[in-house]
């Protein structure tokens, strides 16, 4: 999928969708997590056939839930932005300022995007947005 520009304004009209999608997705990734964490063996082939159905549902279940949860995250390509984070709700929006391609960057618990970095400094790089205010068209 190619890139996807955004304006702050733009950005910030996504936010509330972005919002829905990403407790979707961690409330998805913990019930896969949940799932995967159950081990389960047998030592012979009666209990194995006891159970066989069991371990159908949850195999079943583990796979929807996974198919749910790269459906959430196709949401976020259509959209045009990238998680970097789904822990922190971390996402960033591509921008275009001064000739160069630079990151605006929302985190889960912002209201607005407030912050921008350079494509290759990452979180650890963010910048307050006052310098970007001409981005608003």
């Amino acid at each position: 999928m190619p890139k996807k520009y955004f304006t702050i304004d733009d950005a910030n009209r996504e936010i509330p969708k972005i919002r829905i999608i990403i407790a979707k997705l961690k409330s998805l990734n913990k019930a896969i997590s949940g799932l995967s964490s159950i081990k389960v063996s047998f030592t012979d082939e009666e209990e194995y056939s006891n159970y066989s159905g069991t371990l159908t549902k949850l195999n079943r279940e583990f796979h929807k839930l996974s198919f749910d949860f790269y459906s959430e995250l196709e949401k976020l390509d259509k959209i045009g932005c990238i998680l970097k984070d789904l822990e922190t709700g971390l996402i960033d929006f591509y921008c275009r300022f001064e000739g160069r391609d630079i990151f605006l960057c929302w985190k889960m618990g912002e209201n607005r995007i407030s912050h921008w970095h350079e494509l290759d400094s990452g979180f650890s790089g963010r910048q307050r947005i006052v310098d970007l205010e001409e981005l608003r068209n």
